[in-house]
């Protein structure tokens, strides 16, 4: 494992030296019930990023609290959720919740937003594990896809990746416990995120400009995956997670453990798991592709190529005392799986990107150090070290009819990322947050088709964010944020491409970034919040030196040195309600992108290499989108109720003339019937996505569908376990359909009819 051994001694120096006592602490004790005693649901303290289960007589533990005031936030599928803000001084703290059953789950916190901002202008929205199952598919993409605003660009579930607003690739940043993934997933749609998915606990989305914190590509929002890599303690001995999937839409296999071994304030976690499963099954029949000259016509049952394998295994380890906490993790991850493509191609007649291979080292650090000074009341570090292997296995079919296997090309990036974040004490009406932020990606390509040159990307920043209480109801929120990027082409003699063997170019860029927005309580059940905010994006190395045919997406790539960085002004509006039996939110928005950086297909071919691909090239306009999220849920009687959300984005290019994008999602809406007491669960639902007629370069139109869903499932605690069966059926009318987003899009559908089967177990 190829890992900056400095960095990794540092780490450890971290952890194992000695950590003064910086404040007297104490504890927080608690219960939870509704009528009875509830077993399994999670209690988290916001504030110090900790969390635990209610044991088998409803009650919770935290030791090792810092002295302070702390928000208390207790959730529970089946019931409203519910905080209480505590004082904890030396000794235990005694509180208690009083959940009420409810079909509606309720207030939710995003932790990946701000900081201590608990009421935010922007649009968000979490996910559990148990209600990611709600959603078909096995990639974490494909189960955020119910939200409003979210969509998924398809291309098999293994590289399926999620949409925000009409906007991907480089404009969405995807996050792994708050921390860049380091990998190439936006360098082509046939490229996967290599995030185990059965290895998730939450997801939280947040849409709008989000560069704030995390810098460039977060010009469309982000999606933040938690995968709980450092543990922490546990009032029990051992705790943990057990969870198995199938579905038969792909004879899909899967299972995961993390098993936390508690202590005082120790915890050390193991964990290991993986997945697997063959080609996706379609509605068996004949399938046309008319992009073939003439037009080549296939019966079929599957996606050809569509197979995924998966396997991840990790450790960690913390340590919480009244100084906070600290704790590293590490984990190893592969998957290698297939590409779709015409199965014409498939016939091994021309070289054929059949499958990926990815494989990734990671390591996390993570410290949360209570200062309690008379400005900075907490200091928070959160820094991973990533090593990723990606390589690229064609298939070709020589003169005598023998088929083998070859690697076209090959990516190695290693990727630092670092988050320093310095909470501010409240004084008076202001409580904020500084933060320095530091990322560097490596990367070096090698082989006949290395597609860009070896690069050192380089991105520093700081920023603060502030908070402003003008009265009891209304809340200031702003921040502004420096970046200077630089990107550094790095010499590869033995690269297969000239241009590659003697590059050594240095692309700089900087900006100044800031939100600003006001939330107002309108009254006790409604909140209105409106936003502002300049977001920034460099180009990439792949979008300015980029070259060379790409089997993957079947094209030759071109980029562009004079592209210049995107500057994105974003404004959303926002008006959400929560009543005891009914919730609503309705957030229109408008998206104004400068020098918005796409790729399109210019027409010609190219003739420099077997096979000849059309060129694919990148390119910049001015782009503007705007839409609407809708959604709402209304308790019709205790444990039944009803959940309708509608999304609609207009994206158009708009510099020289106006122009739809291409991928913008289409008009979609859901309609689910949902039953949820603290045993018993079950949901109908109604998927509708409109016909897309506005189609960009190089797109057909597609007609609109409507899929319908069903599950059902059930909870049983023993002892301070808890275990949860769930049962689907995805597509139960086995209906044929085609995604506008789906990169096959022309010629094959969506899934067919499919049965999941999925057990959790908490302990």
């Amino acid at each position: 494992m190829r890992i900056t051994i400095s960095l990794v001694l540092f780490s450890a120096f971290l952890l194992f030296s000695p950590l003064k006592t910086l404040a007297a602490g104490g504890a927080i004790h608690g219960v939870v019930k509704s009528g009875d005693k509830v077993v399994g649901a999670t209690v988290r303290i916001l504030e110090l990023e900790r969390a635990t289960l209610t044991d088998a007589q409803g009650e919770f533990l935290f030791t090792n609290v810092p002295s302070g005031t702390y928000t208390v936030f207790v959730r529970m599928i089946g019931y409203a959720s519910a905080k209480q803000s505590v004082q904890v001084s030396s000794g235990t703290t005694e509180v208690s919740f009083s959940l009420k059953e409810s079909a509606i789950q309720g207030e939710e916190v995003v932790v990946s937003a701000m900081p201590d901002a608990q009421d935010l202008y922007q649009s968000v929205d979490s996910k559990s594990r148990i209600e990611l199952h709600q959603s078909p598919g096995s990639s974490f993409a494909e189960e955020i896809s119910d939200l409003p605003g979210v969509a998924v660009r398809y291309n098999g579930s293994a590289p399926a990746r999620p949409i925000l607003r009409g906007l991907s690739n480089n404009e969405v940043l995807i996050l792994e416990n708050g921390l860049r993934t380091a990998d190439l997933s936006t360098f082509d749609p046939a490229h996967a995120v290599p995030i185990e998915t059965e290895a998730i606990s939450e997801i939280e989305v947040v849409r709008g400009p989000s560069s704030l914190m995390f810098g460039a590509n977060a010009i469309g929002g982000l999606v933040n995956v938690i995968t709980n890599t450092i543990p922490t303690a546990a009032a029990d001995g051992i705790s943990g997670r057990v969870s198995a999937t199938g579905n038969t839409v792909s004879n899909l296999y899967s299972g995961f453990f993390n098993t936390v071994f508690s202590s005082g304030g120790h915890a050390f976690s193991i964990s290991a798991g993986g997945a697997h499963s063959d080609a996706i099954k379609i509605p068996e029949g004949t399938y046309t592709d008319p992009s073939q000259t003439p037009p080549h016509t296939y019966q079929l049952d599957t996606i050809p190529q569509s197979f995924s394998r998966t396997s991840e295994e990790g450790i960690g380890y913390s340590y919480q005392g009244d100084f906070g906490m600290i704790g590293i993790g590490g984990k190893h991850y592969q998957m290698n799986y297939g590409i779709p493509g015409d199965p014409a191609e498939l016939v091994y007649k021309s070289p054929t990107t059949s499958r990926i291979q990815q494989e990734k080292f990671a390591i996390e650090l993570r410290g949360i150090f209570d200062i309690n000074g008379s400005f900075i009341r907490q200091l928070r570090l959160n820094s991973n070290i990533v090593d990723y292997l990606h390589s690229e296995h064609p298939t070709l079919e020589d003169t005598n009819g023998v088929v083998s296997e070859f690697e076209q090309n090959s990516f190695h990036q290693n990727g630092y990322n670092t988050n320093l974040q310095f909470v501010q004490q409240r004084m008076d009406a202001w409580q904020g947050t500084l933060g320095l932020f530091a990322n560097v990606d490596n990367l070096t390509l090698d082989g006949p088709q290395p597609l860009g040159p070896n690069s050192l990307t380089t991105n520093l920043a700081g920023y603060v964010y502030e908070e402003y209480f003008v009265s009891e109801n209304t809340r200031l929120q702003g921040g502004v944020r420096y970046d200077f990027d630089r990107i550094k082409t790095n010499p590869a003699p033995n690269s297969a491409i000239a241009a590659f063997q003697t590059s050594d170019t240095s692309r700089t860029a900087n900006a100044v970034t800031g939100s600003l927005g006001i939330v107002q309580k309108l009254t006790s059940e409604l909140t209105a919040s409106i936003s502002a905010a300049r977001s920034f994006r460099p180009p990439t190395v792949q979008e300015l030196f980029g070259f060379g045919p790409d089997d993957a997406s079947a094209s030759f790539i071109t980029g562009d040195p004079s592209l210049v960085p995107e500057t994105g002004v974003g404004l959303d509006v926002s008006l959400r309600g929560q009543f005891e039996r009914f919730s609503f939110s309705v957030s229109p928005y408008l998206n104004l992108i400068t020098n918005y950086i796409y790729s399109y297909f210019p027409g010609p071919i190219d003739t420099t290499s077997t096979p000849r691909y059309p060129i694919r090239k990148f390119a910049q306009t001015d782009a503007r989108l705007y839409g609407f999220e809708v959604s709402t849920t209304v308790e019709l009687i205790q444990h039944f109720s009803v959940t309708a959300n509608m999304d609609y984005v207009n994206a158009t290019a708009v510099r020289d003339s106006t122009q739809p994008l291409p991928f913008t999602p289409p008009m979609k809406g859901l309609l689910r019937f949902n039953y949820q007491d603290n045993t018993f669960g079950a949901l109908l639902e109604w998927r509708l996505t409109a016909s897309q007629d506005r189609v960009g370069l190089g797109e057909t139109p597609t007609a609109g569908y409507g899929i319908v869903n069903l599950g059902v499932g059930v909870r049983l605690t023993t002892g301070s376990a808890a275990h949860t069966i769930g049962l689907h059926c995805d597509n139960l009318l086995n209906q044929r359909y085609f995604d506008h987003l789906s990169v096959f899009h022309q010629f094959l559908p969506q899934p067919a009819r499919g049965i999941r089967l999925i057990y959790d177990l908490l302990f």
